[in-house]
């Protein structure tokens, strides 16, 4: 019987099985990456900026002041450059990996056809094993 979904019903989960040779580049991660090394930049530039206006200023209030917006403004100048530059690195290596899946699955495809022709085949037994060896030395 079926019966109709509602709000209590617990939610249905359909894991497929994933493809071993799927992409494993996850561009939100190097996002997330390259704005965590800006704001170490900017961190730094501020402490330095900080320690250096402590030199010039009465407090530490006033010399942390200049250090916050020191590093304000580096996180704003710094921070776009690297995200772009993260964008297109890891869509080159979306793309070497594609090429590097497609050629595994293209292998793995020969190697089955090969195996298939062998198995199935009705020359002779050193016809199949001279296939068989060039298929594996290539």
């Amino acid at each position: 019987m079926i019966q109709p979904v509602n709000a209590l019903a617990p939610k249905v989960f359909f894991k497929g099985r994933k493809n071993e040779l799927d992409n494993p580049v996850n561009r939100k991660l190097e996002k997330r990456l390259a704005i965590l090394n800006a704001g170490g930049i900017s961190a730094v530039a501020g402490a330095l900026t900080t320690a250096i206006a402590r030199s010039y200023t009465a407090s530490w209030k006033n010399a942390g002041m200049f250090g916050v917006g020191a590093a304000l403004v580096t996180m704003m100048f710094i921070c776009p450059r690297f995200m772009y530059k993260s964008g297109i690195n890891s869509y080159k290596k979306e793309k070497e990996l594609d090429v590097f899946t497609k050629e595994k699955e293209v292998q793995k495809k020969l190697l089955t056809d090969v195996n298939e022709a062998i198995d199935h085949g009705d020359s002779e037994l050193n016809v199949k094993l001279e296939n068989y060896s060039k298929a594996k030395k290539d």
